[in-house]
């Protein structure tokens, strides 16, 4: 069985474990090494099971802890991209004993195989990331402005899909939020709003899709029952009232998803 848990998601914040027995994936870092540490032993994760750490972008939100905790756990390898690893470097948080991947070549972590691949993000070269384990495969793309047509062609047909669905347009546009910062979010290169994210579902809901995660919800510009309404109102229209949709949370530790 394949244990997935979201230990936490959104702009203060972002880390998820991928499990199989005693192998473990960390998919990034976002909270403080303290904060690791408290939020997998809420989950139910032995520290010691964490083979490996997946970064998929240089923000803060998520490699906060990547090199304190890759360093305090030194079994632990991580692994990212050339351009990412160069920016961490620049920035002095990159772990010591990384690894760098290329995008788009698959690569074994224990019984898992991951691919990551391109998203349209402000960071140097952002990847969201398709884990696969017999036959089941997990998804994850939380920060990307725009899906282009790559995106939805990694993502279909996962068992398990944690997707953004940061923004409600209205919501942001009336908020206090600075002109330029509304339009860095809504670009390209920004965040998913509710809205495009459920234009998403049609071209990913494939047909052993089971899970569908909502995740990097903003705290000011969103609303949990109101990303659920807009999923599930597009599941509806599909015909998929089988695939179940949550909501991950910034603040609290997501209960275990086993597939």
């Amino acid at each position: 069985m394949i244990k997935t848990t979201i230990l936490g998601s959104g702009s203060s914040g972002n880390a998820v474990t991928v499990a199989l027995g005693d192998s473990v994936i960390l998919v990034d870092a976002g909270f403080s090494g303290i904060e690791l540490e408290r939020r997998l032993a809420t989950a139910g994760v032995d520290v010691a099971d964490i083979a490996a750490m997946l970064i998929s972008h240089e923000h803060n939100d998520h490699i906060q802890g990547a090199r304190v905790f890759s360093k305090r756990f030194g079994h632990i390898k991580v692994f990212a991209n050339a351009l990412t690893t160069e920016r961490m470097r620049m920035m002095g948080k990159a772990p010591e004993n990384l690894c760098i991947f290329a995008n788009g070549r698959p690569f074994e972590i224990g019984p898992f195989t991951i691919e990551a691949f391109s998203v349209c993000h402000d960071a140097v070269d952002p990847v969201g990331f398709v884990i696969q384990c017999g036959e089941h495969k997990i998804g994850i793309a939380t920060d990307l402005g725009y899906p282009g047509k790559m995106v939805p062609l990694k993502l279909y047909d996962c068992s398990l899909l944690i997707l953004e669905s940061n923004h409600d347009p209205e919501m942001l546009r009336q908020s206090s939020r600075p002109a330029y910062l509304q339009h860095r979010i809504r670009g390209r290169r920004g965040h998913l709003s509710n809205q495009s994210a459920a234009a998403m579902l049609p071209d990913v809901v494939g047909p052993i899709t089971k899970y569908l995660v909502m995740a990097h919800l903003s705290d000011d510009c969103n609303c949990p029952h109101l990303v659920e309404t807009t999923m599930v109102n597009k599941l509806n229209e599909i015909e998929r009232h089988d695939v179940n949709v949550i909501i991950a949370q910034q603040h609290t530790v997501g209960e275990t998803i086993t597939l």
